[in-house]
Parts: C-alpha cells; sequence; structure tokens
C-alpha cells in the first residue's frame, strides 16, 4: 500500500532557442504525474542465547580431594536491543528450579552435594565461576562477584549484563561467557555418580527485572508465586488454591513474564442449582500492564496461547507480536496509524488487524468522576487533519491523572491493546467468516497462561456474571462507584484512539467475542451509571484487559482440566 501518496503535477518550461544546421528548436512544456511510493522496513529486537560444550563438565574425585575448572561451556548472547540485556542463573537440577544440590538417585538425598565453595572439611561442596573478556568489543559485565568461585543461586540471579551496544553479529565474538565449575569432596563422601545442572536465561533490556519461578506444587494461595500457578498446578491443587482464598480477599501475584505484581481476587458468581453452593470466578483486579515488544517470543507456558477446550490443557503454540508497544509522550498524543487508514474527518485509525498496544506509563486514576464535557471541549480543541491530532492541551482532562505513586496502585491503568493484540495474534480479520454466526470465541489471548479475556452474555466467566451479583446488570442504574473502588476496582481507563479518551469518565475492557465485520464485544461503563456487560467497539481502538482465571473452578470442585505441569520461567 502507498502511504500518504503525494501526487505532484509538474510543469516544466524551457526557455530559450538553439541553432542547429540552420533549423530552429523551440523547446516546449511537459506536464507529468509522479508518484512517491514510500518502503519502511522494520528490523525486530531479536535476543538469543546459546552454549557450546554444556556436557563437558565431568570429572573423577578422589575423596578429601579438591578439584577445579571443571569442563567449559561457552556461552553465546546474540541481542540487538541497544538497551542491553543481562543474563540470570539458577539452580536447575531434577527439573526443579532453585535446587542447588548434586544428586545420586540411588543413593538418595543423603548423599547429595551441598553448593558452596570450601575445599577442605568435613562436607563436600560444588561451586561455578564465569570469565568473560572484558577487553573484547561486545564485552560483558559480570555481577555478583560470579568471577571467582560462589555459590550456584537458589533464585535467579544476574550474573552478567551488558547495558548498550549489544553484539549483533553472529559471528562476533566478545558477548559470551565461560562457565566452570569446582568440587571438594569430603572423606565421607560415599561413592557413586552425582549430577546437576544450572540454567541460564538473557533477558532485555538491561534492567529487565529477574525473571520468576512459577510453584508447580502450591497448594495454597499463600504458595502460589505467579498468575501463571493456576496453569502449572494440577486441577487438585487449583482447586486447594482457590478454596484457601477468602472471598473479595486482595492478593498480590507476580506475571512471570515480566515480574510485574497484580492483584487478583474471587467473587461470587452465582450458585450452583444442583448443591445450592456459590460458584466463585477468580479475577485479576488491575488491568493488564503487559508491554509488547515485536520480535518477543511468548508461549502457551506464559500467556494463555493454544488452549484446547476439548482436552482442558495448551496444544504446542507461541506468538510473536509484529508491532512493537507505543509509549506515551508528554501530551498523550501518539501518531500510530502504521498500516491503518487515517480518519481525518473523525480523528481515529480504521482497520488495524494486526497487533497495536499503547503504554500511558505509571498513570493512575483518582476514582474521582470525570464530566463528559470535558472530554468533549477537548476533542473540539483538536486538529484531526493528520495522523498526529494537535490538541489545546490545557483542556485535557487526564491532566488530572497523571503519574502519582502515593495513588492508590488499584487504579493504575495499565496499557490499551487493539483487539488483535488482545487476543495474542497477528490478524484479527481471520475471524470475520465465522464471526456472523454468534457464538465464536477465541480460545487464546494476552493474558497469564492460566487467564482469559472474560465473555460476554450469562455464565461464569463473564462480565455479567459478576458484575449482576453487585447490582449493575441494569444499565439505568446510576451511582455504582462500587464497581470502580472495593470490592471490584474496575478502572474507568478509557481508551486510545491515536490518544487517550474519557480517562475518569469510562471503562472498556475486551473480550474474545467477535460481533460482526471490524468489531468484537466487549464490558464497559461509565461513571454516569451506564453499565454495558457485553458491549460493541471497533477492533482497531485499544481498550483495557483485565483477565478471568482459566478454567473457572467453582468452590469444593475440581473444574476443568489444567495446562502442563511443571514450572515455568
Amino acid at each position: 500500500m502507498i502511504k500518504n501518496k503525494n501526487w505532484i503535477i509538474a510543469t516544466l518550461v524551457l526557455m530559450g532557442l538553439t541553432m542547429l544546421s540552420g533549423s530552429f528548436l523551440i523547446s516546449t512544456s511537459v506536464s507529468a504525474d509522479d508518484v512517491v511510493d514510500n518502503i519502511n522496513i522494520t528490523v525486530p529486537i531479536s535476543c538469543s542465547l546459546s552454549g557450546t560444550g554444556m556436557n563437558s563438565h565431568n570429572a573423577n574425585i578422589v575423596n578429601g580431594t579438591y578439584q577445579a575448572d571443571i569442563g567449559s561451556t561457552t556461552l553465546k548472547a546474540f541481542c540487538n536491543d541497544t538497551n542491553g540485556f543481562a543474563i540470570y542463573a539458577i539452580g536447575f537440577t531434577d527439573n526443579e528450579y532453585g535446587k542447588t544440590v548434586l544428586t545420586n538417585s540411588t543413593l538418595g538425598s543423603s548423599a547429595d552435594i551441598a553448593t558452596g565453595t570450601a575445599t577442605s572439611g568435613s562436607t563436600s561442596n560444588w561451586a561455578m565461576k564465569l570469565d568473560t573478556n572484558a577487553s573484547a568489543t561486545y564485552a560483558l559485565t559480570l555481577d555478583n562477584s560470579f568471577g571467582s568461585y560462589h555459590s550456584v543461586p537458589a533464585e535467579y540471579t544476574k550474573v552478567a549484563h551488558r547495558d548498550s551496544g549489544t553484539d549483533i553479529g553472529v559471528s562476533a565474538t566478545g558477548a559470551s561467557l565461560t562457565s566452570t565449575y569446582a568440587a571438594f569432596m569430603a572423606q565421607t563422601q560415599p561413592a557413586g555418580t552425582y549430577t546437576g545442572q544450572v540454567k541460564y536465561t538473557l533477558v532485555h533490556p538491561s534492567d529487565h527485572v529477574a525473571p520468576v519461578v512459577c510453584n508447580s506444587d502450591a497448594t495454597t494461595i499463600a504458595e502460589a508465586k505467579c498468575l501463571q500457578d493456576f496453569a502449572h498446578v494440577s486441577d487438585t491443587n487449583r482447586a486447594s488454591i482457590i478454596a484457601s482464598m477468602t472471598p473479595e480477599q486482595q492478593y498480590t501475584l507476580k506475571d512471570s513474564r515480566d515480574g510485574k505484581t497484580y492483584t487478583i481476587a474471587k467473587y461470587p458468581a452465582g450458585t450452583d442449582s444442583n448443591t445450592n453452593q456459590t460458584i466463585y470466578d477468580v479475577w485479576m483486579t488491575q488491568n493488564l500492564d503487559l508491554d509488547l515488544n515485536a520480535g518477543t517470543t511468548y508461549t502457551n507456558e506464559d500467556t494463555d496461547i493454544g488452549y484446547n477446550t476439548t482436552t482442558n490443557t495448551y496444544d504446542t503454540a507461541a506468538w510473536s507480536p509484529v508491532r512493537s508497544t507505543y509509549s506515551a509522550t508528554s501530551t498523550h498524543i501518539h501518531s500510530w496509524c502504521e498500516g491503518g487508514t487515517w480518519n481525518s474527518e473523525y480523528g481515529y485509525c480504521e482497520l488495524n488487524d494486526t497487533p497495536e498496544s499503547y503504554d500511558p506509563g505509571n498513570l493512575y486514576w483518582n476514582a474521582t468522576e470525570s464530566d463528559y464535557t470535558d472530554w468533549d471541549e477537548y476533542y473540539s480543541s483538536c486538529d484531526y487533519s493528520t495522523p498526529t491530532p494537535v490538541c489545546d492541551q490545557s483542556k485535557n482532562p487526564i491532566s488530572t491523572y497523571v503519574t502519582n505513586t502515593s495513588s492508590t496502585p488499584q487504579y493504575h491503568l495499565g496499557n490499551y491493546y487493539n483487539w488483535a493484540a488482545a487476543l495474542a495474534t497477528n490478524d484479527s480479520s481471520v475471524y470475520i467468516d465465522e464471526q456472523y454466526t454468534g457464538n465464536v470465541i477465541v480460545e487464546q489471548s494476552i493474558c497469564p497462561a492460566g487467564w482469559t479475556l472474560p465473555r460476554v452474555g450469562e455464565g461464569e466467566d463473564t462480565f455479567y456474571s459478576l458484575w449482576n451479583q453487585y447490582g449493575f446488570s441494569n444499565s439505568s442504574i446510576n451511582g455504582n462507584n462500587k464497581l470502580w473502588t472495593s470490592p471490584l476496582y474496575f478502572a474507568a481507563g478509557g481508551g486510545f484512539n491515536g490518544y487517550l479518551y474519557d480517562v475518569g469518565f469510562g471503562g472498556y475492557f475486551w473480550s474474545p467475542v467477535p460481533n460482526g465485520s471490524g468489531y468484537a464485544r466487549g464490558g464497559g461503563f461509565n461513571v454516569d451509571g451506564g453499565v454495558t456487560p457485553s458491549g460493541d467497539d471497533y477492533r482497531y481502538g485499544g481498550s483495557s484487559v483485565r483477565c478471568v482465571a482459566r478454567p473457572v473452578v467453582s468452590s469444593g470442585s475440581g473444574g476443568g482440566g489444567g495446562g502442563p505441569e511443571g514450572p515455568n520461567v
């Protein structure tokens, strides 16, 4: 597609006379139409970590002796993120994260060799160290004293980083680490073969939070570490976790994808007609704040991708967004209409079927009701003739909802996603053929693994089932401020159509249900009292994402099947 096509009509007039063989040649006017065709090439962020010599750490150590430099592995970092990257390490033995002992499956745990740096004594130990070429062009910096022998970390620990100027050549040298190990065998150490592992993980940019390890053995909410635990524990454990939660009480868990923390709570969704027991749904009580990056791969171990409703498991699947997230500007205005058509009359971007997201930063809403007239005056001040609206910022209502760390975290607005991004797909138009049946539900989302976009209509895991329990099913009811305060905390985050709008006035949340060409359904409300648990919006618009646990587990039951067991990093 030709973007910003300019039609240029050029008239070329050559004045003057030229004598040639006794004849006069008179130049004429020439008219031509020129077409300007713009070419845009995007190089996605690409980062990886590879290793050679990973199975070379073998040694025969006699009791009472110490041996260093056991084997050698070269870890090679490739990353073109100019913001740098970091490498983390964690003990990983017998498929159990954080286990830092060398084990012998025959002798049992009483003979395990613990991590440590001793070279003599009555206790066996093993340790690790790293080495990097500090003078190399793409040199890494070691962290946390791993330049000498050091205990293997039981939690993800940063061992090296590069702040900027990363290694972007697959054959370049320097962005590498050499790992080696040492061990001391006490006189009392039983004979046998002992094995263990260390796992290394690359994250970017360099100030990214440490990776999070989920607890696949959690049985109570107090033992759960991250949101993905709802996918990775067994059915029985999942039921126990939810049963251990007090209704409406807030609990804090991490998203293993970026380490951000969220509050969750369980709410009544209705009553089981057979047992007369209350049915509960577990919701995130904050909007999703995951920053999308083009080229970053999300798998069904960390994101709600590839869920199979027939087997109640996650099929093998991965998703890599083709577009990057957009960041906020000081005026909360951004030009974002790449790949779409800018509607200059109404000032929005039409029909973006590829993932778009918008990050307003740490923007908070203070739960003060906003007058829609304020927004109307602001809209009227904007010039929408170009994809970058020019507005009178003195009339921008969002100026009262800027970053405020003293605000209650429940009202953090999170990010805004178009429907393609909310579905974790690169093209939302693939659902056009089926959408007219009215029964389509897209079984994947950008939510953490074990969570999904709320449905519309009635039944469990729907906006209606939750809001109806608190008296909001009738959209004419006014004064429902407990929808956005305790106990539900649905922030009036507004939306994004090239610019933020309606912050403090309305909240709009995607569902996985398409509805007509270019539309999708979701829940919404405004502070005037309007509540719509099944509304429509254009797919290209940026709305909030509020996730509900999948599968729904009713009180006292095992619910549906779970995802793959085992921890996720």
